[in-house]
């Protein structure tokens, strides 16, 4: 991988907040507008990028099949080790925060930023854009289970739902918040995947679409795909625009979720990959690129929402969540010269 076009790519992504910085900072967007947008790169753009790349790519599914095994197999591993990591680290943070520094550090932005910076450096490798899905998988596995122990302290939760695609609360039923395997099935990333794997084992492809005069509709998926990573980085911009950074070079746990999220933690997994092919198991080039680069990425931005949803310091999550998406810049391509 050309390290120089990681560069490049990482720093067309960091540009692409400015819209949004601004447009907050301006106030020149309503109340709600990044939510909306949210919504729009999770439940749509982001769905359609992942069944495209499956379209697009000419492969058959018998020749990339292991390396698609390979990289949920590996992920698991991955997100295993993290949180053997992260949750005694933090034991003795204080609480409240410590409940979101093992969050933010077990689980990375592989989806909001990890998939649009996989398919910008791998533009020409769709194929690429699916082992970017599957790992996804795993991280959703982990995120609706884990996760919301961590949040809730094990503790079962009630309260009012609020529409998802709005700000304003509409009266529903009362939701517990517990472990929930039925976020994980049902996620939008999931079911991209499942679909895409459909399409791959069956051999629809966009060729194939073009052929039978269907290429409006590759044309149409290639459009929205390119909403994602705008609009995922625009996101960033506008919670950038609500931190205040005053402090946060006083706080010691900050500078250890830095060091465990950006380089130790995805050396570690970079180190396990090429010891497995040292030893034999066969692992390609592009499974170990992948993985290395979502496990490279920062904080989730989902570690926001899930610390507003279970009441545990919004603020300072979102401190971390920015922090590590500018320090990101220059881990990533630290961590992925040794790929």
């Amino acid at each position: 991988m050309d390290v120089s076009a990681l560069i490049i790519n990482v720093a067309i992504l960091f540009i692409m907040m400015l819209p949004g910085y601004l447009l907050k900072k301006c106030k020149m967007c309503p109340e709600g507008f990044g939510k909306g947008l949210a919504n729009l790169v999770l439940y749509i753009a982001q769905p359609v990028l992942i069944v495209y790349a499956y379209l697009d790519c000419e492969a058959e599914f018998s020749q990339i099949w292991s390396d698609v095994l390979a990289v949920f197999v590996i992920s698991l591993i991955a997100h295993a080790i993290f949180s053997a990591v992260a949750i005694p680290v933090f034991r003795k943070a204080p609480e409240g925060r410590d409940r979101m520094l093992k969050f933010a550090t077990i689980f990375s932005n592989a989806a909001f930023m990890g998939i649009p910076l996989i398919q910008a450096i791998f533009a020409d490798r769709p194929e690429m854009a699916i082992y970017a899905s599957v790992y996804n998988i795993s991280f959703n596995l982990f995120l609706w289970t884990l996760g919301v122990l961590l949040c809730t302290g094990g503790e079962v939760r009630e309260e009012k739902r609020t529409s998802e695609c709005a700000e304003v609360a509409i009266p529903m039923l009362r939701e517990k918040h517990t472990v929930s395997l039925k976020k994980v099935l049902f996620h939008p990333v999931t079911l991209a995947s499942a679909v895409g794997i459909i399409l791959l084992v069956t051999g629809v492809k966009n060729s194939l679409l073009r052929e039978a005069g269907l290429g409006i509709i590759p044309d149409a998926m290639d459009m929205l795909r390119s909403l994602v990573a705008p609009l995922s980085m625009t996101v960033i911009g506008l919670r950038l625009s609500d931190i205040k950074f005053h402090g946060f070079l006083n706080d010691a746990y900050m500078y250890l979720f830095l060091l465990l999220r950006h380089l130790a933690l995805p050396l570690a997994v970079l180190g396990i990959m090429k010891l497995s092919i040292l030893v034999g198991i066969p692992l390609s080039n592009d499974t170990v690129t992948v993985i290395t680069v979502l496990a490279a990425t920062p904080a989730a931005s989902s570690a926001t929402m899930f610390a507003e949803k279970y009441d545990c310091d919004a603020l300072y999550t979102s401190r971390l969540v920015i922090v590590s998406t500018i320090f990101c810049i220059l881990t990533m391509p630290l961590v992925l010269m040794l790929v």
